[in-house]
């Protein structure tokens, strides 16, 4: 993990050295993604506590215009109510009978690669303004499955159980997506953007393929696209 995001920056670096003609920039971010945008202390909290992002960015100015590749590494976490598939228990890895109530928590550790087209629509010496535009290609570094189940007793009762796995989910896939925002910048080197992420790949439409569709029905998920917003503030260190 740590090799790829020093290849993908030192890439970004190398890259925009080379288109820099009209002046580069490079910085650090950091921020957090949320399903909306809101005020509250604790909706904020809880957005640098469970979905932190930290990358590094890169930009290239041509005029009014700029490009600005990033590499943004940061954890998603998602939440399927599902049921048991009809298999053998001895067959099943996970010990769980068929029409179980189950929850499984899926969390991710992912990268993503935007490449941003933007525009400074205002500039005002210490403060400017911009819009950008770009696609994403987002890389799931590692994935865990956390599996929480219960089930009625034979002659009454519940019981109830954990597993924690790893297996079961294609890490290799690419989930495509596009991200579009406006931006801040503050005193020439302070950055704020507010950007919202479509997602154009159905993330978990392969579910069934893999070794959790064995035992979990995944047919029913609908929220297959990932669309989150993003917010980010950096510093721009060269």
């Amino acid at each position: 993990m740590k090799k790829t995001f020093v290849l993908l920056a030192a890439l970004i670096l190398m890259g925009s050295t080379a288109f820099a003609g009209g002046g580069f920039d490079l910085g650090v971010k950091a921020g957090y993604q949320a399903a909306k945008l809101s005020y509250q202390k604790a909706d904020i909290k809880d957005g640098f506590s469970n979905h932190f992002v930290v990358g590094l960015f890169g930009r290239v100015n041509i005029g009014k215009f700029y490009v600005q590749p990033e590499v943004l590494y940061f954890k998603t976490s998602n939440v399927f109510d599902l049921g048991v598939s009809p298999i053998d228990i001895g067959n099943n890895d996970f010990i769980i009978p068929t029409g179980a109530n189950v929850n499984l928590t899926l969390n991710q550790m992912n990268l993503q690669v935007p490449v941003l087209l933007g525009l400074n629509i205002l500039d005002l010496g210490v403060l400017s303004l911009r819009a950008q535009v770009g696609p994403t290609a987002n890389f799931v570094l590692q994935s865990k499955t956390l599996i929480d189940y219960s089930y009625t007793i034979s002659g009454g009762g519940t019981q109830q159980a954990e597993a924690n796995t790893d297996k079961g989910f294609d890490t290799k896939t690419i989930a495509w997506g596009l991200q579009a925002g406006l931006g801040l910048d503050l005193l020439k080197f302070i950055t704020l953007d507010v950007n919202y992420n479509f997602g154009l790949s159905k993330v978990f439409n392969g579910l069934n393929d893999t070794e959790l569709g064995h035992y979990f029905d995944f047919t029913n998920i609908d929220n297959t696209k990932q669309n989150m917003f993003m917010v980010t503030v950096g510093i721009k260190i060269l």
